[in-house]
Formats: structure tokens, sequence, C-alpha cells
């Protein structure tokens, strides 16, 4: 199986920002409540990465266009983007006026104290739904559990700081999976359900293009892995998803090309041999169809 080449972010990849709210390699805590500058200069996670922790992100003034798992999404105000341990992330871009506090949380100390089916319940429901809208009350008892997690972490002569710190983290989870948990009721109840055949024809679908989308781009080969015709396999892909099975195909190649660019530096022409492609002049012309620019001037840019 050919492997990913993404560039996958972890702690270590976090910016040394004296005095942040932290427990080393665990838990890490950053805002520009306070028009901190140093906060707003950071230009993190701008290009393709794969997350290696979870992300909670709570939006308090302004707009975000994020895109997770290659699909974009508007964070608001009064809303909370979560992204998992795997997921792929950017930010794409913010308004002048936003606010915003993220908490970041090494995957290891992510354990679930609840129920399994909860928990995979609540993991399926985010990776459908990364932006949630809480209610006004919720999301107002969110911010303060960040703010008093914050307090907590910059206490310098207290024993406890680091279990009282995870407690209230704790109490993050609650408020998530209640949310959750309510609004998957709600659903069952109002929505009409999917063919089951046809979402694991797609959720099929998905895995064989992230397993061969450095080798193959065209959609007969994946209708031939999952024996269904490429008008079918089309149509499935669409109805699921929204959109085609092209789209999903060009975006995991353009997403590998943007990393295997901007991050890992290869050249343009080692880029185009890697994926494949039959020569420099397809790949650039493929490249700027999708990207509207050059590999070259994206590199450079």
């Amino acid at each position: 199986m050919e492997q990913l080449n993404i560039f996958q972010v972890n702690f270590s990849h976090i910016p040394n920002i004296e005095n942040a709210a932290q427990i080393p390699d665990k838990l890490f805590l950053i805002d520009n409540f306070n028009e901190n500058k140093d906060y707003k200069k950071k230009d993190v996670m701008s290009f393709p990465v794969q997350i290696k922790n979870t992300i909670i992100i709570m939006c308090t003034a302004g707009s975000a266009e994020l895109s997770i798992n290659l699909k974009q999404h508007t964070l608001n105000a009064g809303q909370i983007a979560i992204v998992l341990c795997g997921d792929f992330f950017q930010w794409i871009s913010k308004s002048e006026d936003m606010e915003c506090a993220a908490i970041i949380i090494n995957q290891n100390i992510m354990s679930i104290n609840f129920d399994i089916k909860q928990g995979m319940e609540a993991a399926m429901f985010i990776k459908e739904n990364p932006v949630c809208t809480p209610a006004y009350r919720d999301f107002e008892a969110i911010i303060s559990n960040y703010n008093n997690i914050k307090k907590v972490l910059f206490y310098t002569d207290f024993l406890f700081k680091e279990e009282v710190a995870f407690n209230y983290l704790e109490i993050l989870r609650w408020y998530a999976l209640d949310r959750i948990l309510r609004t998957n009721e709600k659903n069952e109840e109002t929505e009409p359900k999917k063919s089951k055949r046809k979402e694991e024809i797609f959720k099929q679908f998905i895995a064989a293009v992230q397993e061969n989308f450095t080798k193959e781009r065209n959609v007969l080969f994946y209708a031939d892995k999952l024996c269904v015709s490429p008008k079918y396999l089309s149509a499935v892909v669409h109805e699921v998803s929204g959109k085609h099975a092209t789209n999903w195909i060009n975006e995991y190649v353009i997403l590998e090309c943007k990393a295997m660019l901007k991050v890992e530096g290869d050249s343009v022409k080692n880029v185009c041999n890697r994926l494949n492609f039959p020569n420099q002049s397809f790949f650039a012309k493929y490249f700027k169809q999708h990207t509207g620019m050059t590999p070259r001037e994206y590199k450079n840019a």
C-alpha cells in the first residue's frame, strides 16, 4: 500500500509561545482573546496537514473558513469545530475580527470514560458534523470551562493542577456527548434513512481511493474494484456525499500534491514522478485546473 505523504502535525510542531497554558506533551491551550500579537502572527496549518491529536476550536467572534477531511466548513461566532486524531485539516482564512480559543489534546490521554457504543456514536457524529452550534448557555459554559482550565494551568504552586485541568476537560466531553446524543435522537425521528448498502459502497470507495489515488485516478478502476458499473458508482457517491466520484479522487491527489510541494519541499519533477503523472506538462495543467496556480507558483507562494 502506498503511504500518504501528508505532513502530520503533533505536539512537537506547536509554536513555542512563552507562558502558554499547557501541560507539556499532553494539553495545550491557545487563544487571541487579549489581542496577543504572537498568537495572531502564527500561520498555523494554512496548508493541508494530518492532525495527530484532537483539537477543539471555539469561535467567540468573527468567522473562519476551515477544511476538515476535504470538506470546507464555515466556523462562525458561537460555534465549535472538533478535529479528531487522523483528520486532514487546513485553516483557509479568517475574518479580521475573529476571536477564538483552541484546546489541543494528546491522543494518548483521550480515553473514553463512557459507554463504548456511545463513544463510537460520538466519533461517527463528529466525523460527519465537525462544526456544531451548541445552545447559547452551553457555549458560555464551555468557554467558562476553557478559562478555568487556563487559570488552573497558570498556577505555579498548586500540586494537583493537572488533575483539576483534566476534570474540567472531562466536563467539556459530557457537554459534547449530550449534544451529540440529543441531535442523533432528533435526526432519527425526522430524517429519512439512507440506504445502508449505498453508504457502504461510498465507504469502500473512499477506502479504495485512499489506498490507490497515487496511482489510479480513473473512476473505472474503482468501479471494477467494487464490482459495480462506473455509472452506478458515480450516482451512489454523488447521492451519499453530494460530490462526484472524480471530485473525491482529484481532491485527494491535489491534497497530496500540495503537501509534497509546500511541506516536504519536493521538486515539481519529483512530485510528478511520485504521483505517476505521464509528464510535467500534463501534471502542471492538471494542478492548475484544480487550484488556479501552476505547481511552481504554489510552491513559491
